[in-house]
């Protein structure tokens, strides 16, 4: 005889793989997403970048099509590279109004190698291709110290 189950709480299942899955764990993974989505602060979209390296430097690229040079920023700061899409003013002819200068519409930070040389970063813009070069620091080389006779 198979006994009747009465319960408030639906019972517990077993997935595939063996673990017990809740039964509420569909709802409570919705409600997590939910919460999460009205909470959250609104943050500024992200653009995909290319990282790569030679032996003179660390290159950044990311492809920023119908972006203004004007609208780039960059920023260097305690070994973060930002990259932000900040509009200024509209150029003559645009109908559209700028955001706030404060809000950046799209942002990208890294973190940038420990050899680098921050006083000798530079940018480029051409064609809605940004490309930053991170130069590497020399390398320091062991010298060889000579003992002089007294």
């Amino acid at each position: 005889m198979n006994p009747i189950r009465s319960s408030l709480f639906p019972a517990w299942s077993v997935s595939r793989s063996g673990s017990r899955l809740s039964p509420w764990s569909g709802l409570e993974t919705e409600m997590d997403r939910l919460f999460a989505a009205a909470l959250a602060a609104e943050e500024p979209a992200t653009f995909p970048v290319d990282l790569y390296a030679d032996a003179a430097a660390t290159h950044v690229r990311a492809v920023l099509p119908g972006c203004r040079r004007e609208d780039l920023r960059i920023d260097l700061a305690d070994g973060q590279l930002t990259l932000s899409v900040v509009p200024t003013a509209p150029a003559a002819g645009d109908a559209k109004p700028a955001a706030t200068p404060a809000e950046p519409l799209a942002r990208r930070t890294l973190a940038v190698p420990e050899d680098t040389a921050a006083d000798q970063v530079s940018a480029t813009y051409v064609d809605g291709i940004l490309t930053v070069t991170l130069p590497r620091r020399p390398a320091t080389q062991p010298r060889r110290i000579q003992i002089n006779a007294a």
